[in-house]
């Protein structure tokens, strides 16, 4: 099946810490990518999902492809090629971005290999399909493919998902609301004021390490204009900017 590419603003992608999988950005590939882009090399579409599946107009949330992001914001562009996919749930949008990781990209680390585990149990596949069974290790392994092996992945299960690792043994799973203990799904508005106070964050040590009072003062204009427009969208006075455009 070919998939659907859009262009879509950078305006409108969130870009949350929790659905990256890698532990930290590789800026000298955000660089090489950048100098690419700028060669006219055309790259891979990043993928998104909806924030809201019923209101198109809410944005997308970053799924795959944070290097290409940076590196597109890096040279100024507003617009961004992407594929929209439909997560069954936010959880399993980190096991969505491990997928893609896992593929093509710079290696994992040991620790991206942690994540990759836990995306993995967060968005329920270490479930036989069956109502709550659990799969086997040997299972699981084959599944992670090269991520952990089975000898090891009961330790990360008893470290990281206690409740989960005593089902794998035969002990129960789930509490008493039917719920997997240990696999609470996020508070999405959280996350996503998390990612806006972190953005803030970056600002802040930007603002202060820039020597030059006349950029900053710049930055401060541009900053103002932001937060009227933000204040503007959310009371009403004017309407939310299109986040994509079909080809």
């Amino acid at each position: 099946m070919t998939e659907e590419v859009i262009m879509v603003s950078l305006d409108a992608v969130v870009l949350l810490p929790h659905n990256q999988i890698r532990e930290q950005m590789c800026f000298k590939t955000v660089r090489h990518y950048a100098e690419l882009m700028r060669g006219g090399e055309k790259f891979v579409p990043i993928k998104v999902a909806r924030v809201d599946a019923a209101a198109e107009a809410k944005g997308f949330v970053l799924v795959d492809g944070w290097h290409r992001v940076h590196a597109a914001q890096r040279n100024s562009l507003r617009e961004i090629q992407a594929v929209i996919v439909t997560p069954s749930g936010p959880e399993e949008i980190p096991w969505l971005s491990a997928e893609a990781n896992r593929r093509h990209g710079l290696p994992l680390s040991r620790v991206d290999k942690r994540n990759v585990f836990r995306a993995y149990v967060r968005a329920k596949k270490h479930r036989t399909g069956r109502g709550n069974a659990v799969k086997s290790a040997r299972e699981m392994e084959k599944d992670l493919n090269g991520i952990v092996s089975r000898h090891q992945l009961p330790k990360w299960m008893l470290s990281d998902f206690p409740a989960i690792y005593r089902a794998m043994n035969g002990s129960g799973l789930e509490d008493g609301n039917g719920h997997a203990e240990g696999v609470g799904l996020p508070d999405m508005d959280e996350e996503y004021a998390k990612g806006a106070r972190a953005a803030m964050s970056d600002y802040m040590a930007c603002m202060r390490a820039i020597k030059d009072n006349q950029k900053a003062l710049t930055l401060l204009t541009d900053a103002a204009a932001v937060v009227t427009e933000v204040s503007e969208l959310v009371t009403g006075k004017r309407a939310w900017p299109k986040v994509s455009i079909d080809f």
